[in-house]
């Protein structure tokens, strides 16, 4: 036998530190193969030729003014500003070209290589162990697939290519400058070095917020995913303000640390356009102290520092941008690198055994065992036990004893430290074994089984992955169609073995209908433990464990199953492990264990611990007295039985009116929809318009400081108007120099303002935008919440797609506003002002250079659409990618079981190929920028050539000809420059309009809606609710779940359905809780149409305790009160008591006030399913639905909620699904569905004196079938 030390592995260091060296700038690069490289070095090079573009007009500006300063003649002066403008138009259409050749590239290699960075970070979080999984969860993989991959790939991609493009006018520039004045030229540049130090000063105060700021982001993630993945539960307790608050919660969180950013963006933003305006200051002092270089010189060695200024604060946006892709690459590496301490990627380990027949007996040796999460309570204390191989063993106890836990330590998700014992298997110790080897010989059926988006059959077959006969990622090749087929038979057999097959023809494709794996789908939780059942049967496992796998099943349909799984437990030898607390399902294991508090109080056979009249004995008891049948008070003759077979009840037949009710009803619903539907909403700018107007004086003050920063460029033109005019006086130095002190007086007070704007517009406008971020996503939410459930069901609409949707969404508007609205603002303030100088100044020249701004703006548009086009095609798929791995890390506990790690990434790869962006849109919206910025040559040599030809014409003077000039061309550079943040824009535009259709979309279950408005409002609600001739049909299913029903649940009645799993019980529930309406027909509360009621209103009267048990991130307290702030520690405690938890929660050290941690997860399922009971008990509803309430809990624990139940029943209207006859017998009446139908109606004892369908699928013949029993009866039962 293995010892624990010797199979211990060290695991203290759970990162591979060595994996990804290098500096952290070359992070995001980690995943680039040789093909990014190629296109990274061609993007790099026509980057840099076209960045050098600009700082070339710098010279032929120079060369230009030189000229006309000089007064050479007029033929010479228009010879060489035609040389000029030429070189100038072909060095517009050069740079044009190579332009559009960067873009693409950089955009394709960061998409390439981004695929893969998503691709590596979901195969690393997929293969992690359940530790990991305690602090991350799937919302907040979604978002990290989603956003924050996509900010890397817009960082490494258009950022990156923009900021080499502009560090290459930065660098030609300088060498210019210093080779036309080298003296002149390093006076300036001392300026830029300090520039650079302020900027990575302030940057570096940021960091710490950053860092924080992304692992709230991820928090917020997660809570969002929960919230959209169980939205019936949200809906039906009107949860959603108080969920929506716990969201703001964290979205106010991270608006405090953006608050702090944007201060330092806004630093960052006024030290850049600060040491900008220092070049004016600087530029006044040498006119005062004078120079003996030429004019033309002069002005190059300016507009070339100029240049090289101006791009320091154009890239900024851009250096920020790839900042966060850094930071962010960096959070993602420590998830990718991190090795799990139980590590499913490693090969070494034993393997016991090959396909021949094994002895599979497994012991626990001493094994005590606390979640990581809650080190202080220990789920095992010192467990001793063995389960025998080949044989069946039954684990029973109360909720939260262990049982679970155990089946945890089996497969792995969790090991014991060495000191704290042994979980053997075949006298090996688990951890000295092949892990994947292991699970592969074991399969899992929870109570709350996990499917996966994809059809039936795919499903069952993922039973089959590790076997020689796992189905292929492509099985749908030609070459596989022989397997295809073998496989098919297979999941045939297994379908058929789960008792599921015969629904499963019911359905529109049969085994090829898709499911969702969301908890919104259309199956009942029969069916899906059903599917899960056939998963777990088809690989034909060595263990079988069965964590309450049958709790959802009817009484028939159960015992078929273990007979099924009995018969093959005799062939296979396999051994099989039964936790349940239904006794029922465990009377014919070969051994029994009895759990209490971590521990095993009794073992051994059924009639051993009936005998010893312990534990056991006492829930053996329980059960049968709640089973017993009860005296029939009736006499039943022929007419009554008849009566109790007819499917639809005689009552139905009175109400011949009821029929045109329904259709003047469904008539006016009608009519109502579509006025809402066609009203046409406010056009998008309108609406951005009054969302900006919403954000307070945040966005008006960046505005304001932005105009003024643009406002700045053209009275900068102007005033160096006035100093070239100042350079032509030649004959009188005292008045040179006295003006150019005046002038220099002028650029300080300038600069000082440009800088005090420049900071107030970044951090306005920053705040704001965090600002409109939080109301985004809370309006998305709320838009999304009112949704009806129908919208859920769409694959589409997966809860892991909708948070990364919403989460990038959102983002991509708020970014643009934060980053690059000053640019834009700024822009347009510099084109009107310049505008305005320009007509004032000379109409003529302003005229010809600004008539290329039609051309210039068409560009932008289509640069927009296509930009906006290319990333719609990019975005679906990411979507898409981001919700599979939402499902599958919601999901991590049957994807580690099966062992489908490997075939998940298969499946992501498979699915990811499908989806290519066309280039074509790419290389259009490239064509667009690269026109909008080559433009601004073409514009350059246009304003020199026709301001020549006016000058030497005299129509305008020196002062003016450089005034304007310099205005067109600035506002032509910062255009051009403008151009790199039309990828922004778009993503913009994009995030805003699907935030507007999930506002727009009005849901067929309207929260606000009357069907038909009533003169007055409900009172004393009583509670009787009528179906009349109600029929229902999914969407994605032809067939009717509900058929014709026709019943009336009087108030204060207590009414049962029971029936097989999937003949429409659950399909009541929801039409009752307007999870969907009737398709015809009509449901009415104390006589009136249920339409008719605001829906929050109505739901305020109801409350549910469905089977999917469903906690959030938070305390006890805020799960059980989900926002009543009315709720006294006193009814709090009573609710908790009622529903048998009380003493759970005050056991743990902060009681209430506990962490329940990610959906409960280191809770039982009775745990869990005991607080819903409380939350439930605690609304004092005046109806009550309870849809196998009590499935996961013990006997004893559901004979005191029972009781609870059923004293909180009183004077209120109750219905109940369920399969235990101790949940349902105590009921006034009890309908059996079948097919959508009811079949049978009565009492218990009716039903059971008719001896029909209700018991086949009850478990009301329990009792009958134990031996020995008279004692256990005398003894109490009664």
């Amino acid at each position: 036998m293995a010892k624990a030390e010797d199979v211990d592995a060290d695991v203290s260091n759970t990162t591979r530190s060595a994996k990804y060296s290098g500096p952290v700038y070359f992070y995001p690069f980690c995943f680039a193969d040789r093909s990014d490289w190629i296109l990274y070095g061609i993007g790099t090079f026509t980057a840099i030729v076209s960045g050098g573009c600009f700082p070339v007009l710098d010279l032929l500006y120079g060369i230009w003014t030189t000229a006309i300063v000089q007064g050479d003649s007029v033929s010479f002066l228009r010879n060489k500003t035609n040389l000029v403008a030429g070189i100038c138009m072909g060095i517009g259409v050069l740079q044009c070209a190579v332009t559009c050749v960067f873009l693409c590239c950089f955009s394709i290699a960061s998409s390439r290589m981004t695929d893969r960075l998503r691709r590596e970070y979901l195969s690393s979080v997929i293969h992690q162990d359940a530790e990991f999984f305690e602090r991350v969860g799937p919302g907040e993989v979604g978002t990290r697939m989603l956003k924050d991959i996509g900010s890397v790939r817009s960082g490494v991609g258009e950022k990156l290519s923009i900021l080499i493009w502009s560090m290459s006018t930065l660098v030609v520039a300088l060498i210019m400058a210093f080779v036309r004045s080298a003296r002149l030229a390093g006076v300036v540049f001392s300026i830029i070095p300090f520039s650079f130090i302020l900027f990575a000063l302030v940057s570096g105060l940021s960091s710490k917020a950053e860092s924080r700021l992304l692992v709230v982001e991820g928090q917020a993630g997660t809570l969002l995913e929960q919230i959209l993945s169980s939205v019936r539960v949200v809906q039906s307790f009107a949860a959603e303000t108080f969920l929506a608050k716990k969201y703001d919660a964290y979205l106010q969180q991270l608006q405090k640390l953006a608050k702090w950013r944007s201060i330092v963006r806004g630093l960052e933003l006024g030290v850049s356009n600060c040491v900008t305006c220092l070049i004016y200051i600087w530029y006044g002092s040498r006119l005062v102290v004078g120079d003996n270089l030429e004019v033309g010189i002069m002005f190059t060695v300016f507009w070339n520092i100029f240049n090289a200024l101006f791009s320091i604060v154009a890239i900024l946006p851009h250096v920020l941008a790839i900042k966060d892709s850094i930071k962010i690459t960096a959070r993602l590496l420590e998830d990718i690198e991190r090795v799990p301490k139980i590590d499913i990627c490693r090969t070494d380990g034993d393997k016991l055994w090959g396909d021949e027949k094994a002895n599979a007996e497994i012991a626990l040796r001493n094994v005590t065992f606390s979640y990581p999460s809650r080190p202080d309570h220990k789920s095992l204390d010192g467990v001793d036990l063995i389960f025998e191989g080949g044989k069946v063993t039954a684990l029973v106890g109360a909720s939260g004893s262990g049982k679970s836990t155990i089946a945890s330590l089996l497969l792995r998700y969790y090991d014991p430290s060495a000191e704290d014992g042994q979980v053997l298997l075949a006298d090996r110790d688990i951890r000295s074994l092949n892990l994947s080897w292991l699970r592969s010989q074991t399969s899992l059926v929870s109570q709350e089984p996990q499917l996966f988006t994809t059809s039936i059959f795919e499903n069952v077959a993922y039973g089959l992955t590790g076997t020689p006969f796992e189905l292929p990622s492509d099985f749908s090749a030609p070459e596989h169609a022989t397997r295809l087929n073998d496989v098919r038979g297979r999941v045939e057999r297994a379908l058929r073995q789960a008792q599921a097959w015969e629904f499963v023809c019911n359905l529109p494709e049969g085994m090829d209908t898709r499911v969702s794996g969301a908890r919104t789908g259309v199956l009942s939780g029969g069916q899906r433990q059903r599917i899960a059942a056939a998963r777990a049967l088809i690989r034909r496992p060595k263990i079988l464990l069965l964590d309450e796998g049958t709790s959802a099943l009817d009484s028939e349909t159960e015992q078929k199953l273990m007979a099924a799984i009995h018969e093959e437990q005799e062939k296979t030898g396999m051994t099989t492990i039964l936790i349940a607390h239904r006794l029922s399902s465990i009377q014919n294991a070969d051994r029994i264990i009895v759990m209490s508090n971590g521990r095993v109080v009794e073992h051994g056979a059924y009639a051993e611990l009936i005998a010893l009249g312990g534990v056991f004995s006492g829930l053996v008891k329980h059960q049968i007295s709640a089973a017993q049948p009860v005296e029939e008070k009736d006499t039943l003759n022929a007419s009554s039985r008849e009566l109790f077979h007819q499917p639809t009840p005689e009552f139905a037949k009175s109400r011949p009116n009821s029929g045109a009710s329904t259709a003047s009803l469904q008539a006016q619903d009608l009519l109502e929809r579509g006025a809402l539907g066609g009203k046409k909403p406010d056009a998008l700018t309108t609406r951005f318009i009054k969302l900006l107007a919403r954000s307070g004086g945040w966005i008006m003050g960046g505005i304001f400081g932005g105009i003024c920063v643009g406002a700045a460029y053209p009275i900068c033109a102007w005033l160096i108007g006035f100093v070239i005019q100042t350079f032509a006086i030649q004959d009188d130095n005292n008045r040179l120099l006295s003006e150019a002190r005046r002038w220099a007086m002028w650029f300080l007070i300038l600069a000082i303002i440009d800088a005090i704007s420049s900071a107030a517009a970044g951090f306005f406008l920053s705040a704001g935008a965090d600002r409109i971020d939080r109301r985004l996503k809370l309006v998305a939410l709320s838009s999304i919440l009112k949704q009806e459930i129908g919208f859920f069901d769409r694959e589409e609409n997966a809860s892991g797609a909708l948070t990364a949707a919403l989460a990038a969404q959102t983002n991509n508007v708020t970014v643009a506003i934060g980053l690059i609205w000053q640019q834009l603002i700024s822009a347009v303030a510099n084109f009107i002002g310049t505008a305005v100088l320009g007509i004032v100044l000379s109409w003529r020249l302003s005229l010809v250079g600004l008539s290329p701004v039609p051309f210039i703006l068409a560009a932008a548009y289509f640069n927009i659409v296509y930009i906006e086009k290319y990333e719609r095609q990019v975005q679906k798929p990411l979507e898409e990618a981001s919700g599979f791995a939402s499902e599958n890390v919601d999901s991590i506990k049957t994807v580690a079981a099966l062992g489908r790690e490997e075939a998940v990434m298969q499946q992501f790869d498979k699915s990811a190929s499908k989806y290519i962006a066309k280039v074509r849109d790419l290389a259009v919206a490239a064509v667009g920028f690269g026109v909008g910025v080559g433009s601004f040559l073409t514009l350059s040599a246009m304003v020199m050539w026709w301001g020549t030809a006016l000058y030497t014409r005299g129509k305008i003077s020196l002062q003016n000809l450089y005034a304007c000039f310099d205005a067109i061309i600035i506002t032509g550079y910062a255009a051009s420059r403008l151009f790199t943040f039309i990828p922004d824009w778009a993503k913009m535009v994009h995030g805003f309009r699907r935030v507007c259709e999930w506002e727009d979309r009005h849901p067929e279950v309207a929260a606000l809606k009357l069907v038909k408005p009533e003169s007055e409002a409900l009172k004393d609600i009583e509670g009787e609710i009528v179906f009349d001739v109600c029929t229902l049909k999914y969407a994605s299913r032809p067939k009717p779940a509900i058929t014709d029903m026709s019943f009336t649940i009087k108030a204060g009645q207590s009414v049962a359905f029971c029936g097989p799993s999937g003949g429409g019980k659950s399909s009541i529930i929801s039409m009752i809780s307007r999870f969907y309406d009737p398709s015809t027909g009509t449901i009415l509360l104390d006589g009136r149409d249920i339409r008719s009621i605001p829906l929050n209103e109505y739901r305020s009267y109801i409350a549910l305790v469905s089977q999917d048990a469903v906690l959030y991130e938070g305390t006890f307290r805020e799960n059980i009160t989900l926002g009543e702030t009315s709720i006294t520690q006193e009814q709090l405690e009573k609710a908790c008591r009622d529903a048998s938890i009380l003493e759970f929660i005050q056991s743990l050290p902060q009681g209430f006030d506990t962490n329940v941690g990610f959906k409960g997860s280191q809770m039982s399922g009775g745990q869990k399913q005991r607080i819903c009971i409380a939350r439930a008990l605690l609304r004092n509803p005046r109806i009550l639905l309870l849809d196998e309430a009590t499935s996961a809990l013990d006997a004893e624990s559901e004979r005191s909620v029972k009781e609870a139940l059923e004293h909180a029943s009183i004077g209120r209207t109750t219905i109940s699904i369920a399969h235990r006859l101790s949940t349902i017998q105590g009921a006034d009446v009890i309908h059996v569905i079948e097919d959508g139908r009811i079949i049978e109606s009565g009492s218990h004892a009716q039903l059971v004196a008719l001896d029909g369908r209700y018991v086949d699928v009850s478990d009301c013949s329990f009792d009958h079938n134990y031996e020995g029993l008279e004692n256990v009866n005398r003894d109490g039962c009664e």
